[in-house]
């Protein structure tokens, strides 16, 4: 991972709750972009990452998707493959068996890695100028005034498409990695939430099959302008 960025990651996490929150100022602004499985999230949030900062934005937008499981389980002191996997299995009889490999002391039940992912997505969201892919940002940064939550979608026929094309799969394999996908993403929402119901919220949903990823782009930085998230001052793009 980035230097640069672990050592932001780092300072995020490790905040005492009244040094990070600083009353003089609005969290955000964040925008968090869910997906169905096929939509190519990561792509776009670069691109966009980028056209927001044509756009005269103060600071420095992040791009962060994966990085904030890796974060996770640096700070867990876990493997990240064995954290993904517990978190993609939705099994919590599991836990045990992941509780085994680690001290003890430090880990008391699953609440500690749910925790521990909720902090570190809520401390980007509240730092701003963050664009979040996947990882139940929606969910955790929805009571952000300055949050654009956004999902992208597309017919199950055209996502298959990009899938074959994009993993050189056939349309059994296609079909089968799309299902696989989003259980594992839906177990990893389950997780997030724990007990409380999940209520998924959205401010835009683009159908990307019938809009170029350029029209997208220009329509979410329309709809951050509109909800007062951009600034003017020149900034320079630097996506993780």
């Amino acid at each position: 991972m980035n230097n640069t960025l672990m050592v932001y990651l780092n300072k995020r996490l490790h905040q005492d709750d009244h040094k990070y929150l600083d009353v003089n100022r609005q969290p955000g602004p964040v925008i968090c972009i869910s997906r169905e499985v096929g939509c190519g999230a990561v792509n776009l949030a670069g691109l966009l990452a980028a056209e927001l900062d044509k756009r005269n934005l103060c600071k420095k937008w992040k791009v962060l998707s994966k990085e904030i499981l890796e974060e996770s389980a640096r700070e867990l002191d876990m493997d990240p493959n064995r954290l993904k996997n517990y978190l993609k299995e939705g099994d919590r009889s599991i836990f045990d068996d992941v509780l085994s490999a680690f001290s003890e002391k430090r880990f008391k039940s699953d609440r500690k890695i749910s925790k521990t992912l909720i902090d570190l997505i809520s401390s980007f969201a509240n730092d701003g100028y963050c664009i979040i892919v996947g990882r139940a940002g929606h969910i955790i940064a929805k009571d952000i005034e300055k949050s654009l939550l956004v999902k992208l979608t597309a017919p199950l026929d055209w996502r298959i498409k990009q899938i074959m094309q994009k993993n050189n799969l056939n349309i059994r394999e296609a079909i089968e990695f799309i299902e696989k996908t989003e259980k594992e993403r839906e177990n990893f929402r389950k997780h997030v939430a724990g007990d409380r119901a999940i209520t998924e919220e959205f401010d835009l949903i683009i159908n990307l099959s019938r809009m170029k990823i350029e029209n997208a782009i220009s329509l979410i930085c329309h709809a951050s302008q509109l909800k007062g998230m951009l600034e003017t001052s020149k900034s320079k793009i630097e996506v993780f």
